[in-house]
């Protein structure tokens, strides 16, 4: 590739990024996906937490057989619903993340590049 050609790709490529970052419907994207990724973190962390206040404050209760005939403690059911969220909330943000705000950033994208061109 001749470099002449490589610096005119890098000057697309530059006023592309400066034009993409000061766009106004990509900084609102980009705060909405902030936020969003602050709500599910919140999630999760009050999950782990709440469980490790639990453990720590009723051990006796958690370490209780579930059934006589069944000697698995309340710990075990606990920690595998625990997983089992955490899987749910992961698989709810990356849906929510490969469908809503990728087909909104894809729109951004495309809409940079047309005043890019143009």
């Amino acid at each position: 590739m001749p470099t002449y050609q490589y610096s005119q790709t890098n000057s697309y490529q530059k006023e592309y990024r400066a034009k993409l970052l000061i766009h106004p419907e990509y900084q609102r994207l980009r705060m909405r996906i902030r936020q969003y990724r602050a709500r599910v973190a919140a999630v999760l962390l009050t999950c782990y937490l709440s469980f490790l206040f639990v453990v720590v404050s009723f051990p006796p209760v958690l370490l209780q057989p579930v059934s006589a005939q069944n000697p698995t403690p309340w710990l075990i059911p606990a920690a595998i619903t625990l997983i089992l969220l955490q899987f749910l909330v992961t698989g709810v943000y990356v849906k929510q993340m490969n469908t809503v705000f990728d087909e909104e950033l894809e729109r951004i994208r495309q809409e940079v590049e047309v005043s890019v061109d143009g």
